[in-house]
């Protein structure tokens, strides 16, 4: 998705109303001006910063910009897209080359998180499975030190409507929580999204009303 796009996204997430609609134009200038005064500030990488350079060379650039900036969350989306980045023009990378590299940024981004104290989110695509089959911890990444690495460890996954095969539910799955000791691994943590703002509301069926 262009960084445009993103941040045009994020604004009316953030503003919790249709910004985008005739009738919230007049209210965009003021939604930018609380955007903008946010606390920190809000860096956007584009990926053509990434293009032909190696993953020790992107985890370099990272770890510079985080410790020149004092950044405090860093969100990689995605782990695989950006390794394919760096092997795009590498006709002798294999798919077990691409693992690796894979494991290598993730142990740079391990590291980068432990030394500067910064969270670092990585999104990460599970492998394709049918969307009946449970998901667990083994089908995400190319082995398994994206997940031994990472504190938490969220899924999301679209299900078909038991009671209508046409339509599709998502849900979240906590399936590695290292502190907070919760765990959710069965269909209860449903996210019902609202496409006028482009955000989800989160159902728990495990609370009985």
């Amino acid at each position: 998705m262009p960084e445009e796009k993103v941040l045009k996204w994020m604004l009316v997430q953030f503003a919790g109303v249709p910004l985008y609609k005739t009738e919230y134009n007049s209210s965009v200038d003021v939604w930018l001006d609380k955007f903008e005064r946010t606390k920190g500030p809000l860096t956007i990488m584009k990926t053509d910063e990434f293009r032909e350079k190696s993953v020790s060379q992107i985890a370099e650039a990272l770890r510079s910009y985080v410790s020149n900036s004092g950044c405090q969350h860093l969100v990689i989306d995605n782990l695989q897209f950006l390794v394919n980045q760096s092997t795009m023009t590498n006709d002798q990378f294999t798919g077990w080359d691409r693992f690796y590299a894979q494991d290598r940024f993730v142990g740079y981004m391990r590291s980068l998180a432990t030394q500067h104290g910064v969270h670092v989110t990585m999104v990460v695509h599970p492998r394709k499975t049918d969307t009946d089959t449970d998901l667990d911890i083994q089908h995400f990444g190319g082995s398994a030190r994206v997940t031994q690495e990472a504190d938490n460890v969220f899924a999301l996954q679209r299900r078909r409507d038991e009671l209508d095969r046409r339509k599709f539910r998502k849900f979240l799955y906590i399936l590695k929580n290292r502190y907070g000791g919760c765990k959710v691994e069965t269909d209860q943590l449903e996210m019902v999204f609202h496409s006028d703002i482009y955000t989800h509301t989160l159902i728990d069926h495990s609370i009985k009303v």
